[in-house]
């Protein structure tokens, strides 16, 4: 009787070795995917909300003022439709024939709120 508790004992050991490493790899891949969800907020400081009427930097260069908060009609999500200071935009706050707000030809720009940084002024 003795061979065969041994034959067992082996197999067994085989068994409770593999388990511990495929645990381990898995507690690695959570802990990878965790480390991706914090790093994406990238502020440093608690950043004011974004409010229509509020001024912005668009994309950290471009200064204006917000006249749109919502959802549009051609893509998911929340934007923010901004009035830049300067010519730098796409539209006048009409995209694609629905007008979210109004403004100077080339001063509207539709963003995502993410790309809007709250100032104030």
């Amino acid at each position: 009787g003795g061979v065969g508790a041994d034959a067992k004992t082996s197999t067994g050991n085989g068994g409770l070795g593999s388990t511990p490493l495929t645990g381990y790899s898995d507690d690695f891949g959570g802990g990878a995917s965790e480390s991706k969800s914090t790093s994406v907020p990238k502020a440093k400081r608690p950043q004011p909300p974004l409010e229509t009427g509020g001024r912005v930097l668009v994309r950290e260069t471009m200064p204006g003022r917000v006249h749109f908060i919502g959802e549009v009609h051609y893509a998911k999500g929340e934007w923010c439709g901004v009035e830049l200071d300067e010519p730098l935009g796409k539209n006048n706050g009409t995209i694609k024939g629905v007008s979210y707000f109004s403004c100077e030809h080339q001063h509207g720009i539709m963003v995502r709120p993410a790309e809007c940084t709250a100032v104030d002024a």
